[in-house]
Parts: structure tokens; sequence; C-alpha cells
């Protein structure tokens, strides 16, 4: 089926490029969205853990440590499904801007192609927003920033919670707590690092991109 020109265009491919152009606004609404979200979620758990590690070193609530260690990687795994949103939002809009300039037969979208100079590269190796491809980009920078920021709140929580557990009586349950956090920050490390280089469900999503896009023949 030949792209139809301007003037060429029927009902049928008004309407269908309406739905495509309402549909790039909702995933451009979505991203926004979403990145919104995932800054909120770095400053309120940042300011969360703040104020317990400030607490904790007070005589009312020395225990206030505790949770920290666990917190500060649970917040890493709900900014992870935050960003996770933000990448299905910006391919699906990609593809969208793609589509549509293929119907025009002509680039008349530009946004996806200025987003991977200006960012980077969707398909390049990356660690979160951390792009193997632009590693030396801004958001890279910022990515290792926030890293770091929340590695250091990590270490001293776990210093507070190493002095904490000594306080108390050997041989509880505060005997666990050291070795639990430890556990549970790597296994979500492991799986946020391995889930950005491997991307095991951005493959089948982009085929699927591929074919709910794809402009049918008349021999199809």
């Amino acid at each position: 089926m030949s792209t139809p020109q301007n003037s060429e265009f029927t009902e049928a491919d008004r309407l269908e490029l309406d739905l495509l152009a309402a549909q790039l606004g909702r995933m451009r609404s979505m991203l926004f969205g979403y990145s919104e979200r995932f800054f909120d979620t770095i400053r309120n758990w940042a300011l969360v853990t703040i104020l317990l590690l400030v607490a904790s070193t007070t005589a009312l609530v020395p225990a206030a440590v505790v949770p920290v260690p666990f917190i500060i990687p649970f917040a890493f795994l709900e900014a992870g499904y935050l960003f996770y949103y933000t990448v299905f939002a910006r391919r699906h809009a990609a593809r969208l801007e793609q589509v549509i300039n293929e119907r025009f037969g002509r680039e008349i979208l530009a946004a996806h192609r200025l987003e991977a100079a200006y960012f980077y590269p969707p398909d390049a190796p990356k660690i979160a927003a951390l792009s193997l491809g632009k590693p030396l980009g801004f958001m890279s920078a910022a990515t290792i920033g926030y890293t770091g920021g929340a590695g250091l709140l990590w270490l001293g929580a776990m210093v507070g919670l190493s002095d904490f557990v000594a306080r108390q009586s050997s041989g509880s349950l505060a005997d666990l707590l050291v070795p639990t956090a430890i556990v549970w920050t790597a296994v979500i490390a492991i799986y946020l690092v391995w889930t950005s280089l491997t991307r095991p469900d951005e493959g089948p999503f982009l085929r699927e991109l591929e074919t709910a896009y794809r402009r049918s023949s008349p021999d199809d």
C-alpha cells in the first residue's frame, strides 16, 4: 500500500492519523508524568532516610537507623520501576513518530531523534540512565551523582546499624540485621544492573511495537 500524500488522504487515513496522534500525546504525557514521579520518589525517600538518620543520633529513637539500610535499596527498586515506565513511553512515542512520518512520506516529527542526540541513544547499553553510549552526558553524570549520594547514605546507615546492634544483647535477632541488610541490598543492586544491561522485556516490546504499527499491504 503506497503512502498517500496530503491531498490523497482518505477519511480512513485521517482517522488513523488522528488516532496515532492521540496515542502519541498519551505517551508524551506518560513520559512526563513518570519522569516527575521518578524524581519525586527519589527526593521523598532521601528526605525520609535523612530524617531517620538524624533521629537515630538522639537518645529518644536510636532504633530509627534500623530500617534505613533496607529503605535505600527499596527506594532504588521503586525508582527503577518508574524509570521502566519512562523507557516504555519514550520507545513507544518514538515508534509512533516514525509511523506518522511514514504515513506522510517525510519527516515531520523529529523529537525521537532529538532525544537520542540530546539525552542518550536508546539502543546503547545503559544502567538506568547511565548510558555506555554517552557516558559523559549529563544524564549519566546525574545517575552517578544520585547513586553516589545514596551509597553514602547507605554506608552511614550501616555504620549506625552496626553500632545499634553492638549495644543489643548478644545472640538476639538484632545480630541478623547487618547481614540481612547486606544481602537485601546486594540482591536488589544485582537485579537492577542485570535488567538494565540485558533488558529482557525491551526486546519483545520493540518487536510488538513493530508488529502493532506495521502498515499492512493488500498482499498481507
